[in-house]
């Protein structure tokens, strides 16, 4: 039985690539992939930044709570953590926020290698990015890849990122090549989409490649061009 995980280890993550040690420390500290750590019942303060007129950033919180979950690291404290073995760190960084940092007051947590761990969602991200294998090679590239929120996906070797509702397009042509029946209507998809146009061309017009992923019968039917 495999289990459905939100976070895998950094022996896991090796060996599904086939790389080494030295690969996996070159891609976090490059800032290829965003390594995480596990916090539990952590004060953390979650906001977002803001510019002042004359260019200076400044942090306006916007949540402050006791968080468990994941939280990223900054390419350079993987650097620091994987140089010196264990690290302390105040400063991390969200998907759902510009930054989250430890409470003031709050004294910093010691880190250490063993606690890495890099989130589904970004092994799904760089795999359909770079178009990696779970063998650790490029040579038999499947047609379509996809991140788990599809904002990511590679398409007989051409890689698309796409908006939200680019990629609730490609999501529902995807079921459908799945279900059996790729070509479906172009104003169904886009309006289950949630797209404000209905014109195929209007929601993709900021992906000048977009033909080359979605393909057209001309007479209002699409489905995805990944053979």
């Amino acid at each position: 039985m495999e289990i459905e995980k939100a976070y895998f280890t950094l022996q896991e993550i090796m060996a599904r690539w086939n790389i080494s040690e030295a690969d996996l420390v070159y891609l976090a500290e490059n800032d290829r992939i965003r390594l995480s750590v596990r916090v539990f019942n952590m004060p953390i303060e979650f906001g977002d930044h803001e510019t002042t007129d004359d260019g200076q950033r400044y942090s306006v919180p916007s949540a402050r709570k006791r968080y468990s979950g994941l939280l990223d690291l900054h390419a350079q404290d993987a650097f620091l953590l994987f140089r010196c073995g264990e690290l302390v760190l105040s400063e991390f960084r969200t998907p759902n926020a510009d930054h989250a940092s430890l409470q003031p007051d709050e004294s910093a947590v010691v880190f250490m290698i063993g606690d890495l761990v890099l989130r589904r969602a970004e092994r799904d991200r760089f795999e359909a990015e770079s178009g990696f294998s779970r063998s650790g090679t490029h040579a038999l590239e499947p047609p379509f890849t996809a991140s788990a929120d599809y904002q990511t996906i590679r398409c007989n070797g051409q890689a698309f990122h796409l908006g939200l509702i680019q990629a609730q397009v490609v999501r529902l042509l995807h079921e459908a090549a799945h279900a059996g029946s790729p070509w479906i209507n172009g104003k169904s998809v886009l309006t289950s989409a949630g797209a404000r146009s209905l014109k195929m061309s209007d929601v993709f017009k900021s992906q000048p490649g977009w033909r080359d992923l979605i393909r057209s019968n001309r007479r209002g039917l699409y489905r995805l061009a990944c053979d």
